[in-house]
C-alpha cells in the first residue's frame, strides 16, 4: 500500500498503527519491513518540529534516527538488517507509550466527571434544554487536503461564532466539543454538543442542520456534518428509553439520566485509538461552556 497520497495526520495515524502492531506482535516481520518502506519517507518529508506528536509517533521517530543517521529519507530502504533493528529499538520506548496512553485514560475519565457536572447543573437551573448533536467532519474525498494546522483553524473559527451567540448560536446555553482523529479512516473530525434554552429554541434538527452548513462555509466546501437529531435517530433511541436528544425536561428523570448519559460519549476513555496523533502547541481536545458566568440568569459566578 503506498501512502504517498495522504496527508500529515492520516501518515502519523498510521505510523501509530505500524509501532502498535509491531510492539504487539500484531505485525508479520515483512508486513513491518513494507510498512516502513511505505511511511519512512512521507512521515519524515511532513515532519514539522514545531508540532507535538503523539509517543508512538516518537518512537518510531527515535528508533529510525537511531539506525539511519544522517541519511536523506529518499535514500533509505528498509531492508531485512534495518527492519530488524527497527523492531529491537522500538521495545526500549514500549514503556513510555503505556504511561502516556494511561494518562490520556486518566484525562478522559477527568473530562467525563466534569462533563457530567457542568450538564446537571445546566439541566438543574432550566426547566428544559434542548439538546443538538452535530458531528463535523471532512468529506473522504478531500480529507486529505486537510492538515492540523487547518484543522485547528477551522475550530477556532466554529467556537468564534459559537461564543457570539448569533443566527444559529442564539440563546444558546452551554456546549462542548471534543476533537478526535479515526482509527480506521484516519480522519480529523470533532463531536459537538450545543445546548438550547429550550423556552426560546425548539427544532432541533433544524439547528443542527442549520450548525453543519456553517461548517461547511468555515471550510469551503471540503467539511462535511452528520446531524444527530433526525427524527428516525430520535425515533430508535426513544424505542430504546435511551433517547438523550431533543428536548430534555429537568422533571424527567429518564430524560435527564440519558442525556448525562449521551453527552459522555464525548469523553470515552475506551477511545483511545481514536486520540489526536499531532496538535499544534497548546492545542486542546476537549472543552466545554463555563456554567458560573455573569450572563446566566440569576446567578453569580463563584468566587475563590
Amino acid at each position: 500500500m503506498s501512502y504517498s497520497h495522504l496527508n500529515q495526520p492520516q501518515v502519523v495515524s498510521n505510523v501509530d498503527k505500524l509501532v502498535r502492531g509491531t510492539l504487539s506482535n500484531k505485525l508479520g516481520f515483512e508486513e513491518v519491513r513494507n510498512r516502513l518502506n511505505d511511511l519512512y519517507h512521507p512521515f519524515m518529508n511532513t515532519l514539522d518540529e514545531e508540532l507535538g506528536y503523539s509517543e508512538t509517533a516518537n518512537a518510531f521517530i527515535y528508533s529510525t534516527n537511531s539506525i539511519v543517521g544522517d541519511s536523506y529519507p529518499c535514500d533509505v530502504f528498509w531492508d531485512h538488517d534495518k527492519t530488524q533493528f527497527f523492531i529491537d529499538r522500538l521495545s526500549y520506548y514500549e514503556n513510555a507509550i503505556d504511561v502516556k496512553d494511561d494518562l490520556w485514560r486518566d484525562q478522559e475519565i477527568a473530562n467525563k466527571a466534569e462533563l457530567e457536572i457542568y450538564i446537571r447543573e445546566l439541566i438543574n437551573h432550566y426547566s428544559k434544554l434542548l439538546f443538538v448533536y452535530v458531528d463535523l467532519k471532512y468529506t473522504r474525498e478531500e480529507s486529505h487536503l486537510v492538515d492540523i494546522e487547518t484543522f485547528h483553524a477551522h475550530m477556532n473559527h466554529m467556537r468564534d461564532l459559537i461564543g457570539n451567540k448569533k443566527t444559529c448560536f442564539e440563546h444558546l446555553q452551554g456546549y462542548a466539543w471534543a476533537l478526535e482523529q479515526g482509527d480506521m479512516n484516519d480522519g480529523l473530525h470533532c463531536h459537538l454538543l450545543l445546548i438550547y434554552d429550550g423556552s426560546k429554541r425548539q427544532n432541533d434538527y433544524y439547528l443542527g442542520k442549520e450548525v453543519g452548513e456553517k461548517w461547511r462555509h468555515i471550510t469551503d466546501g471540503v467539511g462535511t456534518y452528520y446531524n444527530w437529531n433526525t427524527s428516525s435517530n430520535k425515533w430508535k433511541y426513544d424505542q430504546q428509553n435511551l433517547l438523550g436528544m431533543g428536548m430534555i425536561y429537568r422533571n424527567n428523570s429518564l430524560e435527564v439520566e440519558n442525556a448525562v448519559r449521551t453527552a459522555s460519549y464525548l469523553t470515552k476513555p475506551e477511545k483511545s485509538g481514536q486520540q489526536l496523533k499531532v496538535m499544534i502547541s497548546d492545542m486542546r481536545s476537549f472543552g466545554r461552556g463555563t456554567y458560573r458566568n455573569t450572563k446566566r440568569r440569576r446567578l453569580t459566578p463563584r468566587t475563590k
